[in-house]
């Protein structure tokens, strides 16, 4: 019994030695106990009179508050002398430049200096990320740094942080006469048709294009053009991308030759990452996949965003047959059956070909229906003419299916109609002997890991080409996949 409780005063002392040195750890870290520790980030700005001119911004701003709040932050506080530096630089009478210029040196969480290579970015107020790396924020190095407060931490620096643009307000701001930024303005119009407004906003607009030029958590490096090359780039593409629908048609605006056209060339302007002069060679690659290359000597400027770059150029060279991609279906996405009881005769097979590659496909096997077809879209097709080829492989062991067959593809035309769907599946082809026809063969041998040529089939408007692969008479069909490759002259 005694040895039990002289053991429990034993681990009291010891726990009370460990947080006594774990409290002098922390000081010794941070700086002591000092006065200003005990105080919360608002109550040390009012505090020093170095940081006065700060304190008349943080109560105009409307942030006084959080940094009252028991919630920790990073602040990094500029000096009176930081500050008059660069009062010609910003209009401090208007609220909304106070709010951004304080909200960008307030940061959620606490931050110490990073020293390291690596780069810490850390959120501010205004929905940016500060980053730190090599000793700095944002390139800014520090006066004092890893200063206590009761709720967080601040620097002290001698030159304020910059509130930047986004890649998409920077050019704007600075590129707004170009043929360029007029064609991103032509996406987020109104029209009204008496009293009916009418939104000409695509969410595919947005998504493909606009999103990577204002989202913060990732870095883009963004181009902008001379109005000559932005026209001959828009000119050379417009024909690939034409549709029946007319210009200024305000109900599907976003159906238009010109709406693909420009949506297509304007991605072609964005790079992933924050790419430096030195990385501006001739193997640049848009989010779209499109490579393209770029001269030095054409670089005019550039201008740091807050998720990026941009670069103002005379021009950039596109080559055609890199702007007009391949286009792919899968066998695994089928988007209909010709009738829908056949799920216990599909399987969607997850396989090794014979040199132990991994691949998946599709296999419709003894479903005693005649003609049975799966139906497939390929999308995005520009007007043009393309080779089609596909890939089935069979008689891997554990195949139902080891004897040669054939299956057929067919394509949507939508000027047939019949009340037979297969019907309207017969648009006008060259098969893979170079005849005309309304249907490609595709024959199917064992354990075939090639490609097969399947003929040609003409795209004349700008969009979705729904097909068919089709059984011969109750035959299987297998898929892995079909590809559509451009016929560019």
């Amino acid at each position: 019994m005694i040895k039990a409780i002289i053991y429990k005063i034993y681990l009291a002392l010891l726990a009370l030695f460990l947080l006594t040195s774990c409290s002098k750890n922390w000081e010794n870290h941070f700086g002591g106990k000092d006065a200003d520790a005990q105080r919360n980030l608002y109550e040390i700005v009012a505090h020093h009179p170095e940081f006065s001119t700060f304190m008349n911004l943080l109560n105009k701003s409307g942030y006084g508050e959080s940094l009252k709040a028991s919630k920790n932050y990073t602040l990094i506080v500029p000096t009176n002398e930081a500050i008059a530096a660069i009062q010609d630089q910003y209009n401090f009478s208007d609220t909304a430049v106070i709010k951004s210029f304080v909200g960008y040196h307030i940061i959620n969480s606490v931050y110490n200096v990073n020293s390291g290579a690596d780069t810490v970015k850390a959120l501010n107020f205004r929905n940016k990320y500060v980053e730190f790396t090599h000793g700095t924020f944002d390139g800014v190095e520090p006066l004092q740094s890893n200063l206590v407060a009761s709720n967080g931490l601040y620097h002290v620096v001698g030159r304020p942080l910059k509130p930047l643009q986004n890649i998409f307000n920077l050019v704007h701001t600075f590129f707004a006469d170009t043929k360029q930024i007029e064609a991103l303005n032509s996406f987020d119009t109104v029209s009204t048709e008496g009293d009916i407004l009418y939104y000409r906003y695509s969410p595919v607009w947005y998504t493909e294009v606009r999103r990577n030029m204002t989202t913060e958590n990732r870095k883009h490096t963004y181009f902008v053009v001379d109005d000559e090359n932005f026209e001959t780039e828009y000119a050379k593409l417009k024909p690939f991308y034409a549709t029946a629908y007319e210009e200024g048609n305000t109900h599907r605006p976003d159906s238009t030759t010109a709406f693909f056209a420009k949506k297509a060339l304007l991605r072609d302007f964005i790079v992933a990452g924050e790419l430096g002069m030195d990385q501006l060679t001739n193997n640049l690659i848009s989010i779209a996949g499109t490579k393209f290359s770029l001269d030095p000597a054409h670089i005019i400027s550039r201008t740091k965003a807050s998720n990026g770059v941009v670069y103002r150029v005379k021009r950039l060279e596109f080559a055609l047959a890199d702007q007009i991609k391949e286009i792919n279906v899968l066998g695994t996405r089928p988007i209909g059956y010709k009738q829908a009881d056949k799920r216990s005769n599909t399987f969607f097979r997850d396989k090794r070909d014979n040199e132990g590659n991994l691949y998946n496909d599709i296999e419709v096997y003894d479903h005693k229906v005649t003609s049975f077809y799966v139906k497939y879209r390929a999308t995005g097709m520009n007007v043009a003419k393309y080779k089609v080829y596909g890939r089935a492989i069979m008689g891997l062991a554990g195949d139902p299916q080891t004897a040669a067959f054939i299956q057929y593809v067919y394509f949507f035309d939508p000027k047939l109609i019949s009340v037979n769907e297969a019907d309207v599946y017969k648009r006008s082809v060259v098969n893979n002997l170079g005849a005309n026809d309304t249907r490609m063969t595709f024959d199917v041998q064992p354990l075939n890991h090639g490609e097969v040529y399947l003929g040609v089939v003409t795209q004349d408007q700008y969009g979705n080409l729904p097909l068919l692969v089709m059984s011969n008479g109750t035959g299987p069909i297998i898929l892995e996949y079909l590809r559509f490759v451009p016929i560019i002259q």
